[in-house]
């Protein structure tokens, strides 16, 4: 078993389940799976990754204090850039242009951020349950590269229905535990 991934694995799984509850951690725990996911289909270090990890959470969550007024855009960003990142390693598990995965996450996140200032809370915690679930699965594969490594790095188009399909029950999952945390 690697450890790596089981930082990542818990991150994810708080954000999944809990992300509606607390902005700080959805917006440090965005921040951590962006900076992971945009290193995983470069074939980062452990220690790269998690220096770039930290560093992209940190500064999310200063960002997020000076843009207050903008809270719900910019933790819908932040998680549906982590969304992006998932979908372009996906799309793109060997690589890929730098460029292209710069644009497809700063796309995603600007979808996410105006999708969520405009349906606030119901809105937020698709995002996270979706951010969440990603992360969750990256962890597993860090975790257990031997038996679940497709989870980070599909081979095959099978591979990646299969990833794909997980992620998405697992995402369903975590709106469905928040969606109650909301009402209650």
């Amino acid at each position: 078993m690697n450890t790596s991934g089981l930082g990542v694995l818990l991150i994810g799984v708080l954000l999944c389940f809990a992300g509606v509850r607390s902005l700080n951690l959805a917006v440090f725990g965005s921040g951590l799976a962006i900076g992971w996911l945009i290193t995983e289909p470069f074939g980062a270090s452990f220690l790269t990754a998690l220096v770039v990890a930290v560093a992209v959470g940190l500064v999310a969550l200063l960002l997020a204090r000076f843009v207050f007024r903008a809270g719900l855009f910019f933790v819908g960003g932040l998680a549906g850039a982590v969304i992006g990142a998932k979908v372009f390693g996906l799309l793109q598990p060997e690589g890929g242009s730098v460029v292209l995965l710069i644009l497809f996450v700063a796309a995603a996140g600007f979808i996410g951020g105006l999708v969520t200032q405009r349906f606030r809370w119901g809105a937020l915690a698709v995002v996270c349950a979706l951010g969440g679930a990603a992360l969750v699965l990256s962890g597993l594969a860090r975790a257990f590269p031997d038996p679940l490594g497709f989870l980070r790095d599909p081979a095959s188009e099978v591979e990646a229905a299969l990833t794909t399909v997980v992620w998405l029950a697992l995402a369903t999952t975590g709106w469905l535990v928040q969606r109650r945390q909301v009402r209650s």
